[in-house]
């Protein structure tokens, strides 16, 4: 008789797993955005050249963008296997026409009143959190001026100076829709979900949010990405929607973006006092969704 042999029991196995689809993400991602950059500038347009050299910033966030779509696209199945709660994906229709239904459901689908309220929370949670964030790493930032700096990032600096060089309605676009799409997708959709199969909520929170921290590869953003990663991933254990983490990782982008174009919301927000205030009411609403949850 054939030995049975139990499937992903090693950690190794259990890790390939749950990666494989970020992996598939990162490498389809760099391929097209290296082909971007060199199909675009060889483009048989007068300028063109020079164009791309004026507009370097803006062009790399679009890039990026487009670069991101394109290899979410690869990982629509497992994010419909993982996400949806049939836990099936329908052979009979394509994948592009299941997510558009599962997207419609999840978000557009109708809810309780308990359900409504909690969502909402998560989106003012988003707010709140991401504000909070952003006051504390600043008033860290400050205190600890000069280039020798522990959160002193030249990445983060070229980063921020693509995110900011679009126009604002790109910018919402951008990073208000398509980026916390594509990265609640991978994250929590795919990855988290994926964990969940193996470990707890707290380890699958953990491991999934310090992953999302790292995909931001500079210190300021992985600090900014984990805790973040912590909240979100908590709002879709506990709302068991996938329309909460979404909404969330999109009210916070399109708040600090906005806020971020105004060189005068520094001068209020940035302050102890602000920091503490949100980052309690930041702890609030999250211990209030958990406690109403029917988890």
């Amino acid at each position: 008789m054939a030995k049975i042999v139990p499937k992903r029991t090693t950690l190794l196995q259990k890790l390939a797993y749950i990666l494989k689809p970020f992996v598939v993400y990162m490498l389809v991602k760099t391929v097209v955005m290296l082909l971007l950059a060199i199909v675009i500038p060889s483009l048989p347009i007068a300028g063109i050249s020079e164009w791309v050299e004026g507009n370097a910033h803006p062009l790399s966030a679009v890039v990026n963008g487009v670069a991101s779509i394109i290899a979410v696209c690869f990982l629509l199945n497992d994010f419909l296997i993982e996400a949806n709660t049939t836990g099936e994906v329908d052979i009979d229709r394509s994948a592009p026409k299941q997510f558009v239904t599962f997207l419609k459901t999840d978000l557009l689908g109708k809810r309780t009143a308990h359900q409504t309220i909690n969502l909402a929370l998560c989106i003012l949670l988003g707010i709140t959190a991401s504000l909070a964030l952003n006051i504390l790493i600043s008033l860290a930032s400050a205190a600890m001026p000069g280039p020798g700096s522990i959160l002193d990032s030249e990445k983060y600096e070229a980063v921020e100076a693509i995110q900011y060089s679009v126009p604002v309605w790109l910018g919402i676009i951008l990073y208000g829709i398509v980026s916390p799409m594509v990265e609640e997708m991978v994250f929590r959709g795919v990855l988290y979900s994926r964990m969940r199969r193996f470990y707890s909520i707290s380890k699958a929170v953990i491991f999934s949010a310090l992953l999302f921290g790292l995909f931001h590869a500079n210190l300021p953003q992985f600090l900014y990405g984990t805790a973040m990663g912590v909240l979100i991933a908590l709002c879709y254990a506990y709302s068991g929607c996938f329309s909460a983490p979404l909404l969330m990782h999109m009210s916070a982008n399109i708040v600090v973006f906005l806020l971020s174009e105004a060189a005068a919301w520094t001068k209020f927000f940035i302050t102890p006092a602000w920091g503490i205030f949100l980052t309690a009411a930041s702890i609030a609403l999250l211990l209030w969704i958990i406690r109403t949850s029917n988890k």
